[in-house]
């Protein structure tokens, strides 16, 4: 009989509530694991495809790398790299599709930096330094812990001759981390990213860097970017503190700094980063459109109307300027002038107003009783309608 086909949505659900199960039986049963894991294995694909049979390799395979680390996580050996190899080579024989041990590899050397065995960690994980933001740093981290005292010559003739040939390898393997410029957070996608100790090394490594190399603006920019996928406000609002001091007529920083005061809800300080972007780049029409922007959010119409003119000098985008028309006069409870630009909107965008529908059924929850649908509905038109006009304006993140 032919398998029932299921959306890759369903499976995902199914699939966790099934590793879900497993997580529990593995820290009750971590011991007996442990001393018999081809055994564990046998049960785990079992009951998988007895379970769950339409699931594609791919996620099969994420299922039990899944499952390995929680293994691994579980044992009393998880420090014995002789028993971690032994896990990792049940599971890659496990696993559907055999596209080399790169999941495995990356965090045995993690592993292995934890364990303080440095050598043995770059010689695991120098090859991956293309995956991921964290490889580079955690190569120059053993370089660095490997150069006594902590890679910072101290007597007078060490002084004379300058860092140690490791002490220059950690500054080497960071300046890579720019040449390459991997993706961040790559390996919390696939599983492995969230490594407390990694993370740290990471961070520790970038203050470094950023002592080593003041002039090189791209270790802010990835420390920025990580910290705002992580999460982490802390590190973000410091590195941005460093940044628009350094580099404040660069506009990355600038509207890094916008977003985050908007986050902040200070208004005060969004103005400031307008004011500056405008004077460090008054020929370009974006600072006018984080004008616009706000005086949308504050309902400041004498301001909107100064950026609008500002905007239309500088040639925006007809179909962004309908747009922001629109929020404002949703924003400033307008209703009547609201559909007028909704008429607007569907005679500038033509054949492609099918966007209009949405905007309309946003329409509605402004007007309800209910004051948390009505800040949804405004958050809801806010972010659609900027992520539209970047996009439009060709607003790049770099």
């Amino acid at each position: 009989m032919e398998e029932e086909w299921q959306p890759d949505a369903i499976v995902r659900v199914k699939l966790n509530q099934i590793k879900k199960d497993f997580f529990d039986y593995i820290e009750k049963n971590s011991d007996k694991i442990d001393a018999n894991i081809p055994v564990f294995f046998g049960y785990v694909v079992t009951t998988l495809e007895k379970a769950l049979p339409v699931v594609n390799d791919e996620l099969y395979d994420r299922f039990i790398d899944g499952i390995t680390l929680h293994v691994l996580d579980a044992s009393k050996n998880s420090e014995d790299l002789l028993f971690v190899e032994k896990l990792f080579d049940y599971a890659e024989r496990n696993k559907r599709r055999k596209t080399g041990k790169a999941f495995y590899e990356i965090v045995l050397g993690m592993k292995m930096i934890n364990n303080g065995k440095y050598a043995e960690a770059i010689e695991q994980l120098k090859k991956y330094r293309n995956i991921d933001a964290l490889i580079s740093p955690a190569l120059a981290y053993c370089y660095f812990m490997s150069s006594p005292p902590q890679g910072i010559a101290t007597g007078p003739e060490e002084l004379a001759r300058g860092p140690t040939p490791k002490a220059l390898a950690a500054r080497e393997q960071m300046i890579e981390l720019v040449r390459l410029n991997p993706p961040t957070n790559r390996l919390r996608e696939m599983g492995i990213g969230d490594d407390p100790v990694i993370n740290k090394v990471f961070w520790f490594m970038l203050k470094k860097a950023l002592e080593w190399f003041p002039e090189e603006r791209d270790f802010l920019r990835i420390g920025i970017e990580k910290a705002t996928k992580d999460g982490r406000k802390d590190i973000r609002e410091e590195l941005l503190g460093v940044a628009t001091e350094r580099f404040y007529h660069d506009m990355y920083f600038l509207r890094e700094s916008y977003r985050q005061k908007l986050e902040n809800r200070d208004a005060g300080g969004v103005a400031g980063v307008v004011k500056q972007m405008t004077q460090q780049y008054p020929e370009e029409l974006e600072p006018v459109y984080y004008g616009l922007n706000l005086a949308i959010i504050t309902t400041r119409e004498e301001v909107f109307h100064a950026f609008r003119k500002m905007a239309i000098g500088k040639k925006i985008p007809q179909r962004a300027l309908v747009l922001l028309d629109f929020a404002f006069e949703m924003m400033s409870g307008r209703q009547y002038e609201a559909h007028a630009c909704l008429e607007e909107i569907k005679v500038t965008f033509g054949l492609h107003h099918y966007y209009v529908t949405l905007l309309e059924y946003v329409m509605r929850d402004f007007l309800s009783d209910e004051e948390k649908k009505v800040k949804q509905a405004k958050k809801a038109m806010l972010d659609s309608i900027d992520q539209y006009c970047l996009k439009l304006l060709k607003v790049k993140d770099s």
